[in-house]
């Protein structure tokens, strides 16, 4: 290799804010010719979802118009596969509306020939406000087609560098401050994190508040012996009478369970979200291993024995269903702590 990658994206450390979009775009090529594929998807992903970027329908759109024939059919075929089929048929002009659901929505090249790129814009729009999940699906698919993730901008490509150099810094266990206003999400609020992400459309405060330190001098509320609640990750948001548009939408309650829902009928899998933490991570397509849910425990500041999985387990749930809540979710009241 004849550059240092790791000296490369220490430059866009922070979300590439003082980076040079131009020099951004020849430094994604070399990034994306030399990093893991896991990376690379990770750090498109975060360009998808960030403040710092035009919204996701837009950049989808966008990446639609400079597409080829198989990757513009490829991108639709995402799309489609989470929406619900009831909805295809509103979408596109009716195109789809004979298509049947889940990953058998399925369209060819000449298909995907007869969109603009502001229908596929709407397509993205309704996918994400149905399945949030969606975005992180379209960040893997990108990420296998990095000449096409090159025209979304030197700003937006910036955001995905530095989202690679968090996690670069991260897998080497190095400890940087970050700004206070983050917006990219995930990387600095761990396991927590990744499920807001999952859930939560991808400009909802809870997602781009993640990074968001907690106000000083501030206290959790009391919690039962051997447990220690956090407060919420991020302050909910207030709305005046006068807001409208997208900014009032974001400051919706997000319905948790019919996401949920929505996404155990499109997994194809037997998983009880409802009680399971195991299986919310599973369907969240998040590790579930032993060692994550210790992690996530840590984050949560779990004081129980974590080697009685299944007491810590129980636990476990209750709370994210509850940080869920606190920050915006709507959340059955049986399913929280």
């Amino acid at each position: 290799m004849s550059f240092n990658l790791g000296n490369l994206l220490n430059q866009y450390l922070g979300g590439g804010a003082g980076a040079n979009p131009a020099q951004a775009e020849n430094d994604f090529d070399h990034v994306a010719q030399n990093s893991p594929f896991g990376a690379l998807a990770q750090g498109v992903t975060q360009a998808l979802r960030s403040n710092q970027t035009p919204p996701f329908g837009q950049m989808v759109g966008q990446m639609f118009s400079n597409g080829n024939p198989e990757q513009r059919a490829g991108m639709l075929n995402q799309l489609l596969s989470n929406i619900n089929p009831g909805m295809l048929s509103s979408v596109a002009g009716g195109l789809f509306g004979n298509l049947p659901g889940g990953d058998q929505a399925k369209v060819s090249p000449e298909q995907a020939a007869q969109l603009s790129p502001q229908q596929v814009q709407e397509l993205a729009e309704k996918a994400e406000q149905q399945n949030p999940g969606i975005v992180e699906r379209m960040g893997d698919f990108y990420a296998q087609h990095p000449t096409l993730v090159k025209t979304i901008g030197g700003a937006a490509l910036a955001v995905a560098l530095g989202a690679m150099a968090q996690r670069m810094q991260g897998n080497a266990g190095a400890s940087t401050p970050q700004p206070a206003n983050n917006t990219q999400g995930g990387n600095n609020m761990g396991i927590l994190g990744d499920i807001f992400h999952k859930i939560f459309p991808s400009r909802h405060p809870a997602v781009t508040q993640a990074g968001t330190q907690a106000p000083a001098g501030a206290a959790p509320a009391p919690a039962p012996a051997g447990q220690q609640n956090v407060p919420p990750v991020a302050p909910q948001p207030q709305v005046t009478p006068a807001a409208t548009g997208p900014a009032a939408a974001l400051n919706q309650q997000v319905d948790v369970e019919q996401i949920l829902t929505n996404m155990q009928a499109q997994s194809g899998q037997q998983l009880n979200w409802r009680t399971s933490i195991v299986d919310l991570l599973k369907l969240l397509n998040l590790d579930s291993s032993l060692q994550a849910r210790k992690e996530l425990a840590a984050e949560l500041h779990y004081t129980g024995d974590t080697n009685d999985s299944a007491s810590m387990n129980i636990w476990l749930h209750k709370q994210v269903m509850t940080k869920l809540a606190q920050n915006g979710g709507k959340v059955p009241a049986d399913l929280q702590d």
